[in-house]
């Protein structure tokens, strides 16, 4: 999985709940970080942070599509504001985070997207 986050807090929250699960993490500060580590691997799942600086979110969305081919990864976006409806009608976009959020409704959501039985409690 690939966390694109530029808050530091946040990120070190998802890792930690995710790897509870025994999820691999990778994480990104930047758009360019997390293009780079797309380079180097093939995420399950991105959460991406809608408030990185300067982030032309659609246009990344199209960007991380166009990398990674025919096979689509689900993308959950993560946001403080409620999300553009345009965002929302991609295909990519499986799930929404407001922040703040809770621990169970991030387990939730990624669980959701991966189809992942570990956490149907």
């Amino acid at each position: 999985m690939l966390a694109i986050e530029h808050d530091w807090r946040l990120r070190r929250l998802i890792r930690a709940n995710l790897e509870a699960l025994g999820l691999e993490v990778r994480e990104a500060v930047s758009e360019q970080h997390g293009l780079q580590l797309l380079g180097e691997c093939r995420p399950d799942l991105i959460l991406l942070d809608l408030e990185l600086p300067e982030l032309d979110t659609l246009r990344l969305v199209y960007t991380l599509r166009a990398r990674l081919g025919r096979q689509p990864v689900p993308i959950i976006v993560v946001s403080g504001d409620p999300p553009g409806r345009q965002l929302l009608q991609t295909d990519d976009v499986v799930g929404y985070l407001q922040k703040p959020f809770a621990a169970s409704v991030l387990l939730e959501q990624v669980c959701r997207a991966l189809n992942d039985e570990r956490c149907a409690t």
